[in-house]
Formats: structure tokens, C-alpha cells, sequence
């Protein structure tokens, strides 16, 4: 087990950490794991599109809009006393996604799969983002990509929306040539 540096609570969600190779292996782990200890405690009968999570209507980007859900994130996992792995490797039973904005269509056929889990533009459930990156060396409507976490009670729905999403805007993690993928890979072990 590797202890990492702490990172401040309120560093974890700064804007402009978007950048897959230049995010530190500390910030990257508090991402992951707020949001697995996040999608892990909730429900499979329970929204992964929760009210206190919502993303904001006024925003300044994709990294702004997460870093956004990230703090209210954060907000509530203290307010509901969750233990949260800040070590390495980070257990985690579900798997992690990967939503490619550029490539979406907005089809609704993930929606309607999934039962939701996807909304009608294909975009994973707000409780379940981890993370914005942008990279350049990848094609350019590949660049962009949200990294998500999806726990096991919603595999199944997550994973009829990716199978049935004809313009593969959204991937499996361990599906895709992502530079994050490695990294996310490193800091994990499967329960």
C-alpha cells in the first residue's frame, strides 16, 4: 500500500488539472476516490443524477462544470460521513468510463438502453464524473474525453448504452487508447 501526499480538500476540484500527463498521482487518486466512494455508497435504486450534484447551468467549460460537481460532491460526502481510500492502490469493484463530447451524435439510444443512466446527448450520470481531460496527441474529436466511474449495480444499464451507441462516443476505460488509462490503471486494483 503506497501513501500518497495529501492534497488540500480544496485543491482537489481547482479548475485547469486537465491535462492527463501533468495531473499529479495525488490529485488524480482524490479524484478517484471521492467518486468511487461517492457511486459506491449509493443505492442501485438511487439517482446518480442527484439534485445536490447537479452541474451548473452557468459555467465556464467542461473543467469547470466538473470541478463544479466534484466540490458538491465533496460537500456531501462529508456531510454523510463516508469513508473515503485516499492510498494506493484504490479498491474499486466497478469500472471506469471514458465520454468522448466531440463524437456524440445525441441519438438517445444510450438513454433509453441504459434507463438513464446515459441522459438523450449520451452523457454519463453527473455523480459519476471523476474527471475533464484534454489531450492533444489524439485525434481531435477524441481530445476531450470525461472520465467517469460506473458502479457495479449500474454496469449492466452502462453497459447497454456503450454496446448500442453507434457513433462510440462512449467507451470503457480499458477499451480505449486514452493517456489517463495507463495512469488510472497504475493507482487501482479490482476488488
Amino acid at each position: 500500500m503506497s501513501h500518497l501526499k495529501s492534497v488540500v480538500p480544496w485543491e482537489v476540484w481547482s479548475r485547469g488539472n486537465n491535462n492527463p500527463s501533468a495531473i499529479s498521482d495525488e490529485l488524480l487518486v482524490a479524484r478517484l476516490a471521492e467518486t468511487v466512494a461517492w457511486c459506491d455508497a449509493l443505492g442501485p435504486s438511487e439517482s446518480f443524477r442527484s439534485n445536490a450534484l447537479r452541474p451548473s447551468l452557468f459555467h465556464d467549460g467542461f473543467d469547470d462544470l466538473v470541478c463544479g460537481v466534484g466540490r458538491a460532491r465533496q460537500s456531501q460526502i462529508r456531510q454523510a460521513n463516508l469513508t473515503v481510500q485516499h492510498h494506493t492502490p484504490l479498491t474499486v469493484r466497478g469500472r471506469f468510463m471514458v465520454y468522448f463530447p466531440d463524437e456524440n451524435l445525441c441519438d438517445g439510444y444510450a438513454e433509453l438502453v441504459s434507463n438513464g443512466f446515459f441522459d438523450v446527448d449520451n452523457v454519463p450520470a453527473h455523480d459519476t464524473w471523476v474527471s475533464y481531460f484534454d489531450e492533444e496527441p489524439l485525434s481531435r474529436s477524441r481530445s476531450r474525453h470525461l472520465l467517469c466511474y460506473v458502479p457495479v449495480a449500474l454496469l449492466d444499464a452502462a453497459n447497454e448504452g456503450i454496446d448500442g451507441n453507434p457513433e462510440q462516443c462512449i467507451d470503457w476505460l480499458d477499451q480505449t487508447e486514452v493517456s489517463i488509462r495507463q495512469r488510472v490503471e497504475s493507482l487501482i486494483r479490482r476488488a
